[in-house]
């Protein structure tokens, strides 16, 4: 049900279940909070137009105010070309300041003028519900006001390495960056993304309090040089933990492979051998992380790829075999979206090798730079197995994101980790 109440000239929504939202826990938000939910407003200096929403939340008496990364990301990357603005409940706008950002779990901490505070702020849950509970979500979507949306908390995410709170609630376009409160009004995480059919996710409350802490600590004014520092720390320790992780392994063809190589990677299979009037069996094993960091509008990184393939055939002679395995290769691609603004192409080095297991392999490295962070790279890998005229095991793996040591830790352990039975 969709309940509209109107105070002061501005229209706020209610969406509520009479079995989890009653009306006055709503209207309770709504009385209290009003004044401490923004819209968050990115601003075209030239035309002094806004170029996207999102919302965002007061968190303290000095005008701390919380939102996503990605809502004031134009902002982080061309500071001269844009500015952050706030809508009011009463539509009352104004600037806001940048203190801080965490990009790599998508929020930023804002700063309004303490003069231009109306209303209670929102407070701090001391932690996080129980799984069950009921919370409530709420943001400024599509210019319609204040919205809350029921749900239940659902624990964090499971095997992610980034964590998120598994939301059952609608998180709509331009709700990024407000708060989920629990019944008493306190806030325990920030609207980020939704996968659609009543889930959403939530940045949890410890990295709300993580990037609170650092309102009064010294920041370099070079933005891109706060994100390079965030994406080398949280790369370098995936990595490690990729290294360090127990790799479990399977059968694939005549090969042994790493079949999951840590919890937070997930894998599917999958073959033809059930299709008609095909010219070779296709076995392959296929992992990744999926989740990406939002750096802006074309750059996503910290993607990571790990894939198998078996090939085998009998009715292609060894010739025709290598020439579909040189085809099969090329059409290898980057895990993350990338524009040309941002990285450089694809340089390549070709090389035959012998790993540890003696597998004779024709592999490329392919390596592109992030045009703006100088220690920062994507690699793609790919090999081909040669021991066997009709039959070839495909290795290859990307990583987004990482710097030269993490390059040559990881292809080293990945070369290493298939053999023959």
């Amino acid at each position: 049900m969709i309940k509209a109440i109107v105070k002061s000239g501005a229209m706020f929504l209610i969406l509520f279940s009479t079995f989890v939202f009653p009306q006055e826990t709503a209207q309770n938000l709504f009385s209290q909070y009003r004044n401490a939910l923004y819209q968050i407003q990115m601003i075209d200096k030239e035309s002094g137009n806004k170029t996207s929403i999102g919302s965002g939340f007061r968190i303290s008496d000095h005008g701390d105010i919380i939102s996503n990364y990605h809502v004031i990301s134009d902002y982080v990357y061309k500071p001269d070309k844009y500015r952050i603005q706030y809508l009011d409940s009463r539509g009352n706008t104004g600037d806001l300041r940048m203190i801080n950002f965490d990009v790599i779990n998508d929020i930023a901490l804002l700063q309004i003028e303490v003069a231009e505070i109306q209303g209670i702020s929102f407070t701090l849950a001391d932690d996080l519900p129980q799984q069950g509970s009921p919370i409530f979500s709420l943001g400024n979507p599509h210019d319609l006001g204040m919205i809350v949306v029921p749900g239940t908390y659902n624990g964090l995410k499971k095997n992610s390495f980034y964590k998120r709170i598994h939301f059952t609630g609608s998180i709509n376009p331009g709700m990024s960056g407000g708060p989920a409160v629990n019944q008493d009004g306190q806030v325990v995480g920030v609207n980020v993304a939704t996968a659609g059919n009543q889930i959403g996710f939530l940045i949890p409350l410890p990295k709300i309090i993580s990037l609170f802490a650092t309102k009064n600590e010294p920041h370099s004014e070079d933005f891109k040089q706060r994100i390079e520092v965030q994406l080398i720390a949280n790369q370098t320790e995936m990595v490690a933990q990729l290294l360090q992780a127990d790799w479990q392994y399977t059968t694939l063809g005549k090969a042994r492979i790493p079949e999951k190589i840590a919890k937070f990677i997930t894998c599917w299979g999958g073959s033809n051998a059930e299709e008609k009037d095909v010219k070779f069996l296709s076995v392959a094993n296929r992992c990744r992380l999926g989740q990406r960091i939002f750096l802006n509008g074309q750059l996503q990184t910290g993607e990571v790829e790990v894939e198998f393939e078996w090939l085998e055939s009998q009715s292609l002679n060894q010739f025709q075999f290598n020439q579909f395995l040189s085809r099969r290769i090329s059409h290898a691609k980057a895990g993350n979206s990338a524009g040309k603004t941002d990285v450089t192409n694809y340089q390549c080095h070709y090389d035959q090798i012998k790993n540890a297991n003696n597998l004779h392999q024709k592999a490329v490295q392919c390596i592109r730079a992030y045009k703006d962070f100088d220690n920062l790279y994507d690699v793609l890998f790919i090999s081909a197995t040669l021991d066997h005229k009709q039959a070839s095991l495909i290795s290859h793996f990307t990583l987004a994101g990482v710097n030269r040591d993490s390059i040559d830790l990881f292809t080293s352990a990945f070369l290493d980790s298939v053999s023959w039975q």
